[in-house]
Formats: structure tokens, sequence, C-alpha cells
């Protein structure tokens, strides 16, 4: 299949990264801490973002006397940089868009508010928000307030290629790798002349690399936690789970591009120009920049299924899901205001249209939404007989629902402690600098256990 060339500028079309999304320190001028104004960061940005934002704060002002002022901070970390600056500067943002193990570390010290009255009114709305759970670590208490689902869990693989090479859809590690050798392999070139590697392997450390280590220690049959033990954490990282996770992943480091330069944005821009054959990515995102380039056959193409597990591993879930939102953040100026900006943005008038700014990076957070006429009507629901509406039904109601589990532990320290890169670095020092995969595994255990105890002081939920 030949791919024709996009610029990267072109690529960040649809992927819902704009130029704040590739540069560090590409802030906005406010500070927060003035009681006239509602500070919101986020990394919901590019000219789509730019207009339903002018929407939403203009219709919210002909309601409320109150300034808006709307940072575009970065993804892959420098977002929660610039928060952590606020927080011990003292002048905390209202609002801050991200999944709550992004905010893991404000929920533990007990600087995040309950939500759960702007939540059950938009329930009310919509239907009981998708996967509550993972944004209520406090019994009884939810502090996101939900903007999209994400199924962290997905393997994307091009279908195009696998019909080319007689390939079939991998359910084990080892099928997973065969498929890959045979993609990296077979000669393929983009149309730029650059050669189609078989799998995407981040080893950044920060970002992507810990949250698909995650995915890869579920289906390895491990966790990070030992199940069961909510009320007295008890780390598992099993020896045997996290050494076969490394193996797998020098294995696949030798059919993917520079891992050291991989993360979210650089595998999005790398699948849309078509250089990759599999990645792990959340749920259908990879179709939405390819539509948005034109690229439509090889949106198609992309298709979603669960990762492959380890021969004979037993996990509890397949991978991770979890709810993108914001949170209402304690010791700001108007965190009332902030709330009602929340029913604003997701309520009956503009909930549809918010979800559907990046239709394809995030499933709907309540049913209700993708059940409406004004959701399945968005054109790239209607293109080629609804088959993008279909990946987004296929993501939510066969993947999402294999990625969670009752015996799963969460709570507000496990989510502070996830807020740090741990497994990121893991990675980095494991593919980047060749460390020992006993010496990293034997780091890992140690910093884990050093993070607890720290996280344990500090809690005050």
């Amino acid at each position: 299949m030949v791919i024709q060339g996009s610029t990267r500028r072109q690529i960040l079309r649809g992927s819902g990264i704009g130029a704040a999304g590739l540069i560090a320190g590409c802030l906005g001028t406010g500070g927060g801490g003035s009681e006239d104004e509602l500070h919101i960061m986020t990394d919901y940005t590019g000219d789509a973002w730019d207009k339903h934002w002018n929407t939403l704060t203009d219709g919210f002002n002909e309601q409320n006397d109150i300034s808006i002022n709307l940072e575009k901070v970065g993804m892959q970390g420098t977002g929660g940089q610039r928060l952590a600056t606020l927080m011990q500067s003292g002048n905390p943002p209202e609002m801050f868009h991200g999944t709550i193990t992004q905010i893991g570390d404000l929920v533990n010290i007990g600087r995040t508010q309950s939500v759960s009255g702007v939540v059950d009114d938009l329930a009310d709305e919509w239907g009981e928000a998708m996967f509550r759970d993972t944004i209520t670590p406090i019994e009884g208490e939810t502090h996101m307030i939900p903007h999209g689902v994400y199924a962290g869990g997905t393997l994307n693989y091009r279908a195009d290629l696998y019909a080319e090479l007689g390939l079939e859809e991998p359910e084990t590690w080892s099928e997973l790798v065969e498929n890959v050798k045979a993609i990296d392999e077979a000669g393929i070139e983009t149309s730029q002349g650059d050669k189609v590697r078989g799998f995407a392997l981040p080893a950044q450390p920060a970002g992507k690399p810990g949250s698909d280590f995650s995915n890869w220690l579920y289906n390895a049959g491990g966790d990070v936690w030992q199940p069961g033990t909510e009320n007295d954490l008890e780390l598992w990282l099993d020896e045997d789970h996290v050494l076969a996770v490394f193996d797998h992943l020098n294995e696949l480091a030798n059919y993917s591009p520079d891992p050291s330069g991989l993360n979210w944005t650089s595998t999005i821009e790398d699948w849309t120009l078509g250089r990759l054959g599999h990645c792990i990515m959340n749920n259908a995102w990879l179709c939405g920049p390819a539509i948005a380039n034109g690229l439509t056959d090889l949106a198609l193409a992309t298709e979603q299924t669960l990762i492959p597990k380890r021969e004979g591993a037993d996990p509890i879930q397949r991978g991770w899901v979890l709810a993108d939102g914001t949170p209402v953040i304690n010791g700001s100026s108007n965190p009332d205001t902030a709330k009602d900006f929340g029913r604003h943005m997701y309520g009956a008038e503009q909930g549809v249209a918010t979800t559907l700014v990046e239709p394809m990076r995030f499933m709907p957070p309540y049913r209700g939404i993708l059940e409406t006429d004004e959701y399945q009507s968005h054109e790239y629901f209607q293109m080629e007989d609804g088959a993008f509406l279909e990946k987004q039904r296929y993501c939510m109601d066969e993947i999402a629902p294999k990625l969670t589990s009752e015996e799963a532990v969460t709570t507000p320290e496990t989510l502070h402690i996830n807020s740090m890169d741990i497994t990121s670095e893991a990675v980095n020092r494991l593919v980047v600098s060749g460390n020992d995969p006993q010496d990293v595994y034997d780091w890992t255990i140690s910093e884990y256990e050093s993070a607890l105890e720290d996280v344990q002081s500090q809690s005050n939920y």
C-alpha cells in the first residue's frame, strides 16, 4: 500500500496534538489565583479545539461574570511540570485535563475536590458515566469530570499488510513477534522511501513507555499491586512476570524505529506516515489523524484488537482503561465556578459537540452521547458506511470491558505512584541504555518500595 506524503504539521490535524503538544514550554500567561478568573490548563489543542473553546467560553460568559484563562500545555509531561510549578507557588488552576493517573499525587494529598454532584447531574442527561469506577478512587467520591474514555490496552495493526502477507490476528506474544518480524522484513516502503517497521516500541524515560509497560505486565499475568490489598497495600511486581516483559520488549525493539525517539506524539506521527505495522495506542485514536489527512484507506486498514497475552498466562485484566477529564483542584480561587463550567462543557447543550471535536481520540464518556443522532451524523461516522462508528463501538463493547477487573487494586496511594515515571525509566534503562534486565528489575522494585513509603506518609484524603 502506498501512503501519500504528509508533512509533520499536517499530521497533527485530527490527532488532538497541536503545536503545544510538540514543544515543551509553550505556555500561556496566567498564573491563577484571581478571584474573578477561571484558570483551565488543557492539552486539548489545535484549530478545531480553538474554535470550540471560543464557543464554550463565550457561552459560559453570557451567564457568568468571570474571565477565563485558557492555558494550553503540551503532552508527555510538560503540562504536569507546569501544574506542579503553579501548585508550589500557591496559585493552582481550577481545572487540568488529563487522566486520573496524571494527577494521582493531588488525589492522594487531598488537593482534588469531589465532583460526584457534577457527574451525577451529567448522568441525569446522558446515563451513567462509562467506567466511572476509574475516576472514583475514594469510596463514594468521583474526583474527575469525564471527557472521554481511553482503552489503553488496545493493539492497533495494519490489516492491509496482514492481508498482503497472509498474517492472522495474534493472540499470544510469540504470534505477535512473528507478525512484527514478517512486516519488518518484507521490505515494504512508504511513498517517501521510508521502511515500514514492524512495531513501535517507545522507550523515552517518561510518558508512553510506562503506559505500555502496564499493558504488557497485565498480559503477562501480573500487576504492580497484589490483588485484594486495598486496605494494606502489598507490592507484587513478580520477578517472573516482569523479566518476561523485559525479554519481550527487547525482542520487539529489534523491529522498531529508534525507541529513544518514540512517545505518544512520535508514534502517532509515524503511524500516519505509514511507517508502522503495529503499535499500542488508545482505542481507535490513530484513525482520526489519518482521516484528517485524507488517508481514508490507511484509517480503514487500522484495526484494533486486544493486546496479545503471554503464552500460558491468565491475566486478571487485559490492559488498562481510564476516563480522561479534569479534576477541580482544592486551593484554587473558583472551584464552584469550575464545577459549573464542567456542567456547561459536558451538558445537554455542548456535551456532544465537545466529544466530537476529536471524534476518534476518545470514546464518549457516556453511552447516551454515542447513541445521539448528532454524534452518529458526524462526517467521520457517516463515511465508508459507518465503518469508523463501528470501530468506536467495537472498542467500547468488545475491548474496553476486558480492561478492567474487580481484582485490580486502585487507591489514592497507587494513583500517586502511577503519576511517577518509574516504569518508563525502567524501560529506558533496559532498551536504550542496555542495562541488564535483572539489574533493571531490582532497581524498579527498590524505587516502588521507596515510593510506597513516601506516598503513604503524604496521604491526606
